[in-house]
Order: C-alpha cells, then sequence, then structure tokens
C-alpha cells in the first residue's frame, strides 16, 4: 500500500511546474476577480451602514416639537417666550407654539399626537406653575421645580432618530434656566436693592436658585431590554436561514428537475419547500424573541402570532428575492449580492430612515425597515402605527418578487434543457470540434438500421433496400471473386449495414452476407485488395 501511494505521488505534477500554467492562470484570474468583487462589496456595505446612521444633527430640523403653555401666568408666558426663542438655534426640532389650540388643550391630546407620531416630542408647560412659584418667592411654601414643565417623548419612531432630538431639546431645556432664574429673581426684587436681602430671607431658596426645571415623560417605551440588537440579529437570521440556505440547496438536486420534470412542477415543489421552511424557521426565531425578552414585557398569545407573522412576511420577501438572484445572476457575483444584500437591510433597521441623508432613505422601501417598524410598534404596546403602509408594502414585496423568480426559473428550465444554460447561470462551455464530428458521427449511425433488425416481409426488404445510408463511404474489393457478392446496390459498410436483393429471401440474404464477408476478408489478409469509394444515394 505504500509502495502504491509512493508511485501515485511520483505522477503528481509540482505547483509550479510547466504543464499547470494554464491551470495556475485561471486559478489566478478567479483569484483576482474575487477579491475586486468582494472589495467593492465590503466598501458599499460600510458605507451604507455607517451612512445611514452619521451624524443625524445635520436634519434635526426636519423633527419637530409641540409647544403648549398651560398657564396663564405672567411667569409662564416669560418662560414659554424663552424656550420658544431657544429653539431659534441651529440644531434643534421645528417646535410648533399651538397653545391656545383648542385640539391640545388637554394633555390627553398631547400625548395623543405624540404617540401617533404627528410630532416627534411635546414641550408643555404645566397649569399652575405660575401660582407655585409666586407662593415660594413670597411665601417660603415647598417648591419643586421638575413640575414646572413635562417634556414628553417616545421611542418608537426609532430609538437612535428620537434619542438625538431627545438630547437636542434637553439641552434647550436646560439652558434656558439661569436665564430665567434671573429673570424671576430680579422680577422678585422689583428694582429696589433694598430689597434683596428681604426676598433671600423670605424665599424659598430653591426657587430662587432653580425656578424651573422639567420631567421627561416617556409615553412609548419598549418592553424589551435588548430591543434593538436582539430585533435586528433575529432578523438576520430569519433571513439567512430562511432564504439563503433553501435557495442554495436547490443548487445541488435540481439538475434533474429542470430537465426531467414539467417547469410547472418544478416552479410549485420549490414554492412549497420555500414556504414550509420558512414557517419552521420564524417559528424558531419567535421563540428566541420571547425566550430572550425583557421583564418588563408581559406578551399574550396574540403578541406570539403577531411577532411571528412579521417574521414571515419579512422572510417570504427575501426568499423570493434570493431565487431571483439565484436563477439570474453569474455564480462570480451571487455571493457579494447576498452580503450586500444583507448589509443594507440591516442598515434600514438598525437606523431607520429618518433623520437620514437624502440617498439613504431609500431605507423606507425595504422590507427590514418595515419589518422593524412593526415589531416597535408592537413592543411599545401601539405607538407610532404605520401598519396601514409597512403591511401592504412588505406583501407587495413579496408577491413581486415570487413572480419574478417564477418567470426566471421558467426562463432557466427553458435554457438548461435545450442546452443553451448550465445550472450556474452561464453557457455552456464550447465543444472541441472533434467531439462535434464524434456526435455527428454517432447520429448518423444511429439512423442505420442493422441487418439483423430488418424487417422479415419481402415488401419491406424491397423497400429498405436503398434507404438509410444517404451520402456514406463504403469500401468494395475489384476482384472478381468479391464482385459476385457486391455491387452498387449491394456494399458491406463499417456500420455492418448491406442492401437485400428484391428476389431473395431473408435466409439467403444471410448466406450470401456471410459468404461476402469471408471473401473480403481473404482479399485483406493476402494484401490484394483494392478499395474504391462509392457513394449511395437514399432512395
Amino acid at each position: 500500500m505504500l509502495r502504491q501511494h509512493r508511485e501515485r505521488q511520483k505522477k503528481l505534477l509540482p505547483l509550479f511546474s510547466p504543464e499547470l500554467r494554464a491551470t495556475r492562470m485561471a486559478f489566478a484570474k478567479g483569484l483576482r476577480d474575487t477579491f475586486i468583487i468582494f472589495t467593492l462589496v465590503f466598501w458599499v456595505s460600510i458605507s451604507f451602514l455607517y451612512g445611514s446612521g452619521y451624524d443625524s444633527t445635520r436634519y434635526i430640523h426636519e423633527a419637530t416639537t409641540l409647544f403648549v403653555n398651560m398657564d396663564d401666568s405672567t411667569e409662564a408666558a416669560t418662560l414659554s417666550q424663552m424656550v420658544v426663542k431657544a429653539y431659534d438655534a441651529p440644531g434643534l426640532p421645528t417646535i410648533f407654539d399651538h397653545t391656545g389650540n383648542a385640539e391640545f388643550s388637554s394633555i390627553a391630546g398631547i400625548k395623543d399626537a405624540v404617540w401617533r407620531g404627528d410630532y416627534w416630542n411635546a414641550v408643555v408647560v404645566n397649569a399652575g406653575f405660575g401660582e407655585r412659584l409666586q407662593g415660594a418667592l413670597q411665601s417660603g411654601d415647598s417648591y419643586d421645580p421638575t413640575t414646572a414643565m413635562t417634556f414628553y417623548t417616545e421611542e418608537s419612531r426609532h430609538y437612535f432618530k428620537v434619542a438625538v432630538a431627545t438630547k437636542a431639546v434637553e439641552a434647550a431645556l436646560t439652558g434656558v434656566e439661569p436665564e430665567f432664574a434671573k429673570a424671576m429673581f430680579v422680577n422678585a426684587v422689583g428694582g429696589n436693592a433694598n430689597e434683596t436681602n428681604t426676598v433671600i430671607d423670605r424665599a424659598n431658596p430653591t426657587a430662587l436658585v432653580r425656578p424651573y426645571s422639567y420631567t421627561v415623560d416617556n409615553i412609548a417605551p419598549y418592553h424589551f431590554d435588548m430591543s434593538m440588537y436582539i430585533l435586528s440579529v433575529t432578523l438576520s437570521l430569519c433571513m439567512v436561514v430562511g432564504s439563503f440556505i433553501p435557495s442554495n440547496m436547490w443548487k445541488s438536486i435540481e439538475e434533474p428537475f429542470f430537465k426531467q420534470v414539467k417547469i410547472t412542477q418544478v416552479i410549485a415543489l420549490r414554492f412549497a419547500i420555500n414556504v414550509i421552511w420558512a414557517f419552521i424557521i420564524c417559528l424558531q426565531a419567535t421563540g428566541i424573541v420571547f425566550a430572550f425578552r425583557g421583564p418588563s414585557w408581559s406578551p399574550s398569545v396574540g403578541d406570539f402570532f403577531a411577532v411571528f407573522a412579521i417574521f414571515l412576511l419579512n422572510t417570504f420577501a427575501f426568499t423570493f428575492f434570493i431565487d431571483c438572484m439565484q436563477n439570474w445572476i453569474h455564480p462570480k457575483f451571487l455571493l457579494g449580492m447576498y452580503f450586500t444584500t444583507l448589509f443594507v437591510n440591516i442598515a434600514g433597521a438598525m437606523f431607520g430612515s429618518e433623520l437620514n441623508n437624502h440617498f439613504f432613505r431609500i431605507t423606507y422601501a425595504l422590507p427590514f425597515f418595515e419589518s422593524g417598524l412593526m415589531l416597535r410598534t408592537l413592543l411599545t404596546d401601539g405607538s407610532y402605527n404605520k401598519l396601514k403602509f409597512a403591511i401592504p408594502i412588505n406583501i407587495m414585496w413579496s408577491l413581486f418578487w415570487w413572480f419574478i423568480s417564477t418567470f426566471l426559473i421558467a426562463r432557466k428550465a427553458r435554457l438548461v434543457r435545450v442546452g443553451k444554460m448550465t445550472m450556474s447561470n452561464v453557457p455552456p462551455p464550447p465543444q472541441p470540434a472533434a467531439e462535434e464530428e464524434q456526435k455527428v458521427d454517432e447520429t448518423a449511425g444511429q439512423a442505420a438500421v442493422p441487418a439483423e433488425r430488418l424487417p422479415q416481409s419481402s415488401e419491406s426488404l424491397a423497400t429498405l433496400s436503398t434507404a438509410g445510408r444517404k451520402h456514406e463511404k463504403i469500401y468494395t474489393p475489384t476482384s472478381s471473386a468479391s464482385s459476385a457478392y457486391f455491387s452498387e446496390s449491394e456494399s458491406p459498410s463499417s456500420s455492418g449495414v448491406v442492401s437485400i436483393r428484391d428476389s431473395e429471401s431473408p435466409r439467403e440474404h444471410a448466406n450470401r452476407r456471410r459468404h461476402g464477408q469471408s471473401q473480403q476478408q481473404r482479399h485483406a489478409d493476402t494484401g490484394h485488395e483494392e478499395m474504391s469509394d462509392i457513394e449511395i444515394e437514399d432512395a
């Protein structure tokens, strides 16, 4: 065994042997193409991923703040003017002062506007603020400055983008505190410097130093401790396992189907397997979400099926999209398309679209973005409900890619059957001329009818006497002995086919054929055989 192994090793060629030069060149070319493609994929994916979340403050003015003053005091009016003026600075959302608007005359109406997503946040000067502040300044009553104003926000629109807007508003409100404290102190002294000590002695120190602050009320917090991360990972898991794996699985098993099964049945089989696989994977992914949920979320049975439906719709869209790529894209670019699709959609789910650079707002149309939006709405008890847009968009993507994949599968099956395409979506390699000639010879040979398989009736024998051998070269001995048995109408050929005289029986024909072959062999052995080409035309 060891000797055989050494002998086999001696027959192998070194890597840099001259005989393998063509192989090395082909390998180097493939390596170069792979390096170029995946370098481009890396930079495109990373650029899109970071570009989607880069510097949202540039478009912070597109966020909106609802402002309402619910107190009629002089102190509340002064504070309102300072807050609205603070929004003139760059890097802040656009403020809309709806003081006195009946639609926002109650806290419930203000919360509902933020809950629906009409405004990113709301700033409200609470009723009774001026009265409480005057009591603290004039009589030294107890005072809590955080009751002066309430800042309403919600996270379901998108955690990262809402955090940018929230940070900007909180900075603006905090910046107003020193200016407002100075104004209240001057107002309490009344321009009389002699009253300064008196005001300080009788006033509540907290009201003098910090007459105003605010309370943050997040009306739609996530009921999920690792919401953004676990949802993005789980959606990615469904997309990769639910769509990439079954699509690649077809590469090894579908060629016999493409060549031997009806196209409609191939399409139906692919659809059934993709759907069943998506159901299985999405059920497992939903179980992952429930297993790692935060302690503040107590989901119901309806929540379970809602999460499952969101995952399933997202997986359908990507399964049929990958089906299209597998039946259309050149294999050299297929894996690059997979990675690019994955990163672009993850960017949409993680960083959202609002406040993005305008180019990166194409993520509005991505299934991942819509799925993430639906999940955030579910996990925040229905806040920022855009289901009337998100669900139809994902359904349309699923139907669109399914229709396109059906067309591409049928096209590929037809091309594979006629030999114009391989299963890798590339034309078949050109065949050498020798192989082409061999195929032509085999086709011509198949058209000939062997003597043993000729019909036995005299009418059929007469009909086939000159058929089946068009323009075929045969060799006939010129000696008198063989010419008695071989003539223009009756000659043995390389394929063993002879013509039959109309007047002889099948038994006589067989005996004559054997005798003629013996005569031909004797002439070949003695070296006296003289060959000539005869061309027999089909009847």
